[in-house]
């Protein structure tokens, strides 16, 4: 529900934060590995390959299922309950590794087109799949319209489902209070932290409530409200949010587990952000030994670290080795995920970033006017990654 696994990079620093909840069905970070071909659910199959670094396998793999599934009658309501619900899940499935391979406008067009499809089940009255997938669509469609840079779309279509679902569902539903958080997060987004704040104070106190203050999405809301307090200008209560939070989290998780090393990076960003980048670089590196144990040289999660090191070195003061650091990464990023990719868009920045910052302005606008303009093709001319890197590029064109 509220499991945030989304890696938005604030300010294209690249840092990993838990600020909202991913599409329904892949909210929790399955570990990289490699499953038989002959798996009997083919979604596992399918997660697996994305979660390995083959998003794009596995899109294409989920569309061939999903259409073998469906059959010649594609979208049918003629078709049964249970190979309907089987093919729904698989064309949600090729949207979201879509959008993971950073084709977010075909993510897009595929939800637009599942959503649809859904609506003519509801309006069958067969019962499945119903009201509560078309909110699962709603929600994916919405989440990547924010990601592909239209936030405001996202905002508006969330507020609309959320709308829906109170009045299809009990207020204490899981579908209203994930709508509740990914419209306070959108809405911080475009800049209205003062009433997200609000919201989500309202929400952890409904989530205590509701599941309890030691539930993992309770845990999530307090994550996001720690995350938005950080971006509203205090550094330090984030900071402090974040260290009374992983204790809680740490005494109802096992040490390896995602949101473990998740709250611990975001301890470990607010500290360097708290003026304490030597401290912020110490902690990083045992984090980063710790993704690389658990999650694999190969994962997101080990890879962002390896950003981090790189920024924090640099904030430090160490130029050379951030610059290193970040030369090392770059390859390994674009060889996982693509040169499209958030992360890989991150690394470029904070690569061209730091030869500004030693001198060399040269080799820092070869780096950013290339990318400025894969940034402004995938995420749009007014996305705020964009005009991080615009802004370097004036700079250090000048």
């Amino acid at each position: 529900m509220i499991v945030s696994t989304t890696e938005f990079l604030r300010r294209n620093n690249g840092h990993t934060v838990l600020p909202e909840t991913r599409p329904y069905r892949f909210n929790q970070a399955r570990p990289p590995g490699d499953v038989a071909d002959d798996t009997p659910d083919p979604l596992d199959r399918i997660h697996a390959l994305g979660f390995a670094g083959h998003a794009r396998a596995a899109a294409e793999l989920a569309g061939e299922k999903a259409a073998a599934t469906w059959g010649p009658g594609h979208g049918n309501p003629g078709a049964g309950p249970g190979t309907a619900m089987t093919a729904f899940r698989l064309e949600q499935a090729a949207a979201y590794w879509l959008g993971v391979a950073g084709e977010a406008q075909l993510a897009i067009g595929r939800l637009e087109a599942l959503a649809e499809t859904h609506l003519r089940y509801c309006r069958d009255g067969s019962g499945a799949p119903g009201y509560r997938e078309l909110l699962e669509a709603r929600n994916d469609l919405a989440y990547w319209r924010g990601t592909s840079g239209d936030p405001d779309g996202a905002l508006e279509l969330f507020e609309e489902l959320l709308a829906d679902a109170v009045t299809v569902f009990d207020r204490h539903d899981s579908h209203v209070l994930a709508a509740r958080n990914n419209t306070a997060y959108w809405r911080a987004v475009n800049g209205d932290i003062k009433r997200a704040l609000v919201e989500y104070r309202r929400l952890q106190t409904d989530s205590e409530r509701i599941l309890g203050a030691a539930h993992r999405d309770t845990l999530m809301v307090r994550n996001n409200l720690a995350f938005w307090h950080g971006e509203s200008g205090d550094a330090g209560g984030a900071l402090e949010r974040f260290e009374q939070l992983l204790p809680d989290v740490l005494r109802l998780m096992e040490p390896d587990d995602f949101y473990v090393l998740s709250a611990r990076n975001n301890v470990a960003y607010w500290r360097g952000f708290n003026r304490d980048a030597r401290g912020a670089l110490e902690q990083y590196r045992m984090l980063l030994d710790d993704c690389r144990r658990t999650l694999g040289d190969r994962d997101y999660h080990t890879l962002s670290a390896r950003l981090q090191l790189g920024l924090w070195s640099g904030v430090a003061g160490d130029l050379d080795e951030a610059i290193a650091a970040l030369g090392e990464l770059l390859p390994a990023v674009e060889k996982e995920l693509g040169g499209s990719h958030e992360l890989s868009f991150s690394v470029r920045h904070q690569l061209a970033r730091w030869h500004g910052a030693r001198g060399d302005a040269h080799e820092a606008v070869a780096i950013l006017g290339p990318l400025v303009t894969e940034q402004q093709r995938v995420l749009g001319a007014q996305d705020y990654r964009t005009l991080a890197s615009q802004g370097l590029l004036s700079r250090y064109s000048s």
